[in-house]
């Protein structure tokens, strides 16, 4: 019985070896704010355009979240497998997974249209921009950097590296503040209701199936769907009268009537969506039955407690990222007159 209990004890301190700290989590996170940021105002003095600003993006995507995530593994010296999550998978894991982003885009465009028409009450709503996605090879280039890349280094880092640091804390701490952690470093008040529920939800994916294989393939199939979206709607805005070039689209000049067509439309959508999303969900949840063991004895024992001092990189993030939400929501209520 001792030496069982020594031989637990021992697993458990490897664990702990080759697995991220809390502390280290939340610099990564900050590290990868200040990037981001510095690498906007870089961009803003820089006129890159066409293929050249697909190219732009993609090198300051690896420079602002895949190198610092693949820095802080070496430099904590942790397990790559472990931390980055990349455990096994299945084929009705992935397929379930690519289920609930389909169905689960539904449910994200009625949130978001109810969202966006609190926030144009008080002024007109900026959604984050795409990219003028006209041709096809436009739309295959837009997939791989718009789609694809964020999809595998935020995975790796948030689902792999940040929530393997935060699970010391146990799950519930770690998908939840990872969850959170993510929607915040988009920046969009636009969009931040429907990141936070999603964010949550890629946490509680990749924990329930112990890889990050299956969280990857839910932000993959999101993010393709909103490309395919854009693109579409430029071929279709070909086909449309000139005249019709530059309608508003704010929803504050939509007719009233035509308004509460288009919510009750997407309430209807948005309801079958969700429960074809909850179908893929319960699916997902049964096939992973068996990893339950699995992530049970991935997770450290005794849990720890996440102290203040441990996330305090993190607070100092989130007020950076809450001070640059204040200045778009006054940007909104009063925005700048065009010259």
């Amino acid at each position: 019985m001792i030496d069982e209990m020594a031989q637990t004890y021992q697993e458990e301190q490897e664990i702990q070896k080759r697995t991220p700290t809390p502390i280290s989590a939340s610099f990564l996170y900050l590290t990868v704010l200040v990037l981001m940021l510095l690498s906007s105002v870089l961009t803003s003095q820089l006129d890159v355009d066409g293929n050249s600003f697909y190219l732009y993006m993609l090198l300051i995507q690896l420079a602002t979240i895949g190198l610092p995530t693949l820095v802080f593994i070496l430099w904590g010296k942790v397990d790559i497998k472990y931390s980055l999550r990349l455990g096994k998978t299945s084929v009705s894991e992935i397929l379930l997974s690519v289920g609930m982003a389909f169905f689960g885009y539904g449910v994200i465009i009625a949130l978001n249209l109810l969202w966006v028409l609190f926030l144009s009450q008080f002024g007109t709503p900026q959604p984050s921009t795409i990219p003028p996605i006209e041709t096809g090879k436009n739309f295959l280039i837009s997939l791989g950097v718009i789609s694809l890349a964020p999809a595998v280094l935020e995975e790796f880092m948030f689902r792999g590296f940040i929530q393997r640091g935060y699970e010391r804390g146990g799950k519930v701490i770690s998908i939840l503040l990872t969850g959170v952690m993510f929607a915040f470093l988009h920046i969009s008040i636009v969009s931040i209701p429907a990141i936070i529920l999603m964010g949550i939800l890629l946490c509680f994916i990749a924990y329930r199936s112990n890889t990050v294989w299956t969280s990857m393939a839910y932000h993959l199939t999101n993010n393709a769907i909103a490309i395919s979206l854009v693109y579409l709607s430029n071929i279709i805005m070909k086909f449309l009268p000139e005249d019709m070039e530059g309608v508003s689209t704010s929803l504050t000049d939509i007719p009233y009537d035509e308004l509460v067509i288009a919510m009750v439309t997407w309430g209807v959508i948005g309801f079958f969506a969700l429960l074809l999303f909850g179908a893929c969900l319960t699916g997902f949840i049964i096939v992973t039955r068996q990893k339950k063991a699995e992530v049970k004895a991935s997770m450290i024992k005794p849990r720890m407690k996440i102290r203040w001092a441990d996330i305090l990189p993190v607070v100092f993030a989130v007020v950076i990222i809450i001070v640059l939400l204040v200045f778009e929501v006054i940007q909104m209520v009063n925005p700048a007159p065009i010259l």
